[in-house]
C-alpha cells in the first residue's frame, strides 16, 4: 500500500486487488480512506444473468474508485421513502466499498461486512446509514456490497438447474454474498484488513443472509463472528413467510413466473427487459414472499434450520436482538395479525404437526389476555432459540439485545432498524431531533460492535458490561440510556412454542 498525493497535497490511498490497483478518497475525517464501486465479481448480466457470480475482470492501471455503484435492481414496488433510488439502478451491481483507518498494509484491522436488509426484494449499500467511519475511529475497517435481490436474485428453474454443475439453482442471492465476504478475504490484507479477523453482520433480511450463510458449507472459515440483527433466526411459524424451499417446489415457482412473463424458456427470460420482470412480480399473486432461498443441495445441502438445529452452522461467536417495538410478529405483515385469540387457536396450533392437541390442552389453563399476548416478543423468543441452541450443542455462548430507546421526532417507539444509525454512529444524517443521551449511546453501541469485531466479546473499558446468555444467566441486554442486563419472560404461548422448536426434531424438518 502507498500513497499517491492530488493537486491538493492530499493522502489519497492506492492499494492492490486481484484484479488490479484501485484509487480510493479520503473520508470526511481525512486520516480514513473509503473505496466506493470495487468490482467483487463479473457483471450479472446477458448470458451470466441467474448464474453463480464469476470472477472480476482485470484491468490495467488504476482504477478510481470514488463513487458508489448503482444500486442493484429493486422489486419492491414503487412508495414514498423506498430503499433505493428506481433510476440509479442496474444489474450490473456487483461491487463493494471498503472505509479503513490503516495506514499500511502490515496493520492486520479487524474487518466487519456489511448486508443490508430489504425483504430479499432489494435495497442498496449505498445508504448515508450505513457510513464506515464511526468504525474507523475504533480501528476497525467496514465493508459494504451489492448483491442481487428478487427475482434475478432467487429465481429457481429446471433450466437452470439443469446447467448449473450441481443439480441445483436459486441462491444467487447468498452466492453474491458469500462471493463478496471471499473477495474481503483475499483481499483485505492489502488494505490493512486481517483476513483471520472477519465478522460478517446483516440486518433483517440481511440477518436471515448472515444466518443461512452460517448455515453453508461454503463459507466455512471464511469469518469468525456473525451479529444478527431483526431476523427470523431460526424456525419460527407466526407470519414471517417461508424463508427456505425445497427445490422441486422452487422450480415450479420459476417456471409460473417464466409462464406469466410470457417466455418460454430460460433463454427468452434472459432476454427480457428488468421492467417485465418487476411488473410480473408485482402482480403476481404470491406477492413479496414468492422468492426465497432454496435447498439445491449445493449453497444449502439441507434445510439451514435443519443445519442450525443439528449443530451443523458453524460454531463462530454470535450476537443477535432485535427492536422492542417489532416483537409484534417481527415488525408485522399485511393481513397477518400480531395477537391471538381462542378462535384462532385451533388453526394455530396446525404448526405443532402431531403436537397440535397438546398445544391445545395446554391453552386450555390460559386466560384470554395470556392467549391475546401470545405472539409478543416474537423476535426475543427467535433470538433466545440460537442462544439455547448453542448452549445444547456446547458451543460459544452467545451475546443477546434488545433496542428500547424510543426514538425522538415521532410515536414510532423503538421500531424496526431503530438501533442501525447508533450503530454505525450516522445519527446525524437523519431527521430526527437525537439528543446528547442518543449520542453517547451511539457510542456505547458502536464500541460494543467494534469490540466484537476485534475480540468476539462485545465488552471493554467504560462501557456497561454486557454478559453473554448462559445456562446460569439468560438475561438480555436491554439497550436504552444507559444500556442495562435483565430478564425477559416470554409469554406463555411464545414460551411453549421455544421449548416446543429446542425438543422435537419434527420442528425443524420442515422445508
Amino acid at each position: 500500500m502507498r500513497y499517491t498525493y492530488g493537486k491538493t497535497g492530499t493522502a489519497i490511498r492506492e492499494a492492490d486487488t486481484e484484479s488490479g490497483r484501485v484509487r480510493g478518497l479520503p473520508g470526511n475525517n481525512r486520516s480514513f480512506t473509503v473505496f466506493k464501486g470495487i468490482p467483487y465479481a463479473a457483471p450479472p448480466v446477458g448470458e451470466l444473468r441467474w448464474r453463480p457470480p464469476q470472477p472480476a475482470p482485470k484491468w490495467d492501471g488504476v482504477r478510481e474508485c470514488c463513487y458508489f455503484s448503482r444500486d442493484p435492481v429493486n422489486f419492491f414496488p414503487p412508495f414514498p421513502g423506498r430503499i433505493a433510488d428506481e433510476n440509479n439502478e442496474s444489474e450490473d451491481c456487483l461491487y463493494l466499498n471498503i472505509w479503513t483507518p490503516a495506514k499500511s498494509s502490515d496493520e492486520k484491522l479487524p474487518v466487519l461486512v456489511w448486508i443490508y436488509g430489504g425483504g430479499m426484494m432489494g435495497g442498496t449499500a449505498a445508504s448515508s446509514v450505513y457510513d464506515g467511519e464511526g468504525f474507523c475511529k475504533r480501528g476497525v475497517i467496514l465493508v459494504t456490497f451489492n448483491y442481487r435481490t428478487g427475482v434475478l436474485g432467487l429465481l429457481a428453474h429446471p433450466e437452470l438447474s439443469e446447467e448449473s454443475g450441481y443439480g441445483g439453482s436459486g441462491n444467487y442471492y447468498f452466492m453474491d454474498q458469500m462471493a463478496a465476504i471471499k473477495w474481503v478475504k483475499r483481499n483485505i490484507a492489502n488494505f490493512g484488513g486481517d483476513p483471520d479477523r472477519i465478522t460478517i453482520f446483516g440486518h433483517s433480511s440481511g440477518a436471515i443472509a448472515v444466518t443461512g450463510i452460517c448455515a453453508s458449507p461454503l463459507s466455512k472459515g471464511d469469518f469468525i463472528g456473525a451479529a444478527i440483527q431483526s431476523s427470523a433466526v431460526l424456525r419460527d411459524f407466526d407470519g414471517v413467510g417461508e424463508i427456505y424451499l425445497a427445490l422441486d417446489k422452487a422450480e415450479q415457482r420459476g417456471m409460473d413466473f417464466v409462464r406469466r412473463c410470457g417466455c418460454s424458456n430460460i433463454s427468452e427470460l434472459r432476454n427480457a427487459s428488468t421492467d417485465l420482470l418487476k411488473k410480473t412480480f408485482w402482480e403476481w399473486p404470491l406477492g413479496r414472499h414468492a422468492f426465497c432461498g432454496t435447498i439445491d443441495g449445493y449453497v444449502f445441502p439441507a434445510s439451514p434450520v435443519h443445519a442450525w438445529y443439528t449443530g451443523a452452522a458453524h460454531d463462530i461467536r454470535y450476537l443477535c436482538g432485535t427492536a422492542e417495538d417489532e416483537e409484534n410478529g417481527l415488525f408485522g405483515f399485511p393481513g397477518v395479525p400480531n395477537y391471538l385469540t381462542r378462535e384462532m387457536l385451533s388453526e394455530y396450533a396446525n404448526n405443532f404437526g402431531e403436537k397440535k392437541d397438546d398445544f391445545l390442552k395446554f391453552c386450555e389453563s390460559l386466560d384470554d389476555h395470556e392467549i391475546m399476548i401470545g405472539k409478543t416478543l416474537n423476535g426475543t423468543m427467535r433470538n433466545m432459540q440460537l442462544a439455547e441452541n448453542q448452549l445444547r450443542h456446547g458451543r460459544k455462548p452467545a451475546y443477546l439485545f434488545c433496542f428500547r430507546r424510543r426514538l425522538p421526532g415521532d410515536n414510532a417507539g423503538a421500531p424496526h432498524g431503530a438501533e442501525l444509525p447508533y450503530v454505525f454512529q450516522t445519527l446525524q444524517n437523519g431527521w430526527r431531533p437525537y439528543s446528547g443521551a442518543d449520542y453517547e449511546l451511539s457510542d456505547i453501541l458502536a464500541d460494543y460492535w467494534a469490540n466484537f469485531a476485534r475480540t468476539g466479546d462485545p465488552n471493554g473499558p467504560g462501557i456497561p458490561e454486557w454478559k453473554p446468555y448462559t445456562k446460569d444467566d439468560k438475561r438480555v441486554l436491554m439497550i436504552d440510556t444507559p444500556p442495562y442486563m435483565c430478564e425477559r419472560p416470554l409469554p406463555k404461548i411464545q414460551q411453549y412454542k421455544l421449548n416446543y422448536f429446542l425438543t422435537t426434531d419434527d420442528a425443524y424438518s420442515y422445508v
